[in-house]
């Protein structure tokens, strides 16, 4: 359960309630913590692979004709949270949820047709590094909770 909340925060600086009433989706009681574990890992997933696209960008910033790649995910594992019935469903439906990496759009092109503007692809991997350092951190600590109550509080 915790995942959930932790990622809407971290990815759309909203809270659960927020973006309920937004989407009119999935409630707490349909999330099983196993759900909760396959969000982490598919979050992860995309995090990690959001860290290589960026970083391939910085190491062609020289590249003519290069263009630069993208990494997309929250829409569609927000899409599958706002659309689920069940919790089988949504269970079905987080599996199906995997990061697609694509040409980045909107990009101003250099002379030599390579669009990659360093700046934002240096802030980019900070702000992914961060992202995947709290995450981790979040399913560290929540594993050593429940590693806690299943060691019988010691």
């Amino acid at each position: 359960m915790f995942y959930i909340i932790y990622y809407l925060y971290i990815y759309t600086n909203k809270s659960l309630r927020q973006w309920r009433e937004e989407r009119g989706g999935v409630t707490l009681q349909q999330i099983s913590s196993g759900d909760s574990i396959l969000m982490a890992q598919k979050s992860l997933d995309a995090l990690w692979l959001r860290q290589q696209a960026i970083s391939d960008n910085i190491a062609n910033q020289d590249t003519p004709g290069y263009k630069s790649k993208s990494v997309t995910f929250e829409h569609l594992l927000e899409n599958a949270m706002g659309s689920a019935g069940s919790g089988q469903d949504l269970h079905d439906r987080l599996l199906s949820v995997t990061p697609r990496l694509e040409e980045a759009k909107g990009l101003a092109v250099g002379e030599d047709g390579n669009g990659v503007d360093v700046d934002a692809e240096n802030i980019a991997l900070v702000q992914t590094q961060l992202q995947y350092q709290a995450m981790v951190q979040a399913v560290s600590g929540e594993v050593s909770r429940m590693s806690y109550v299943l060691n019988g509080g010691k």
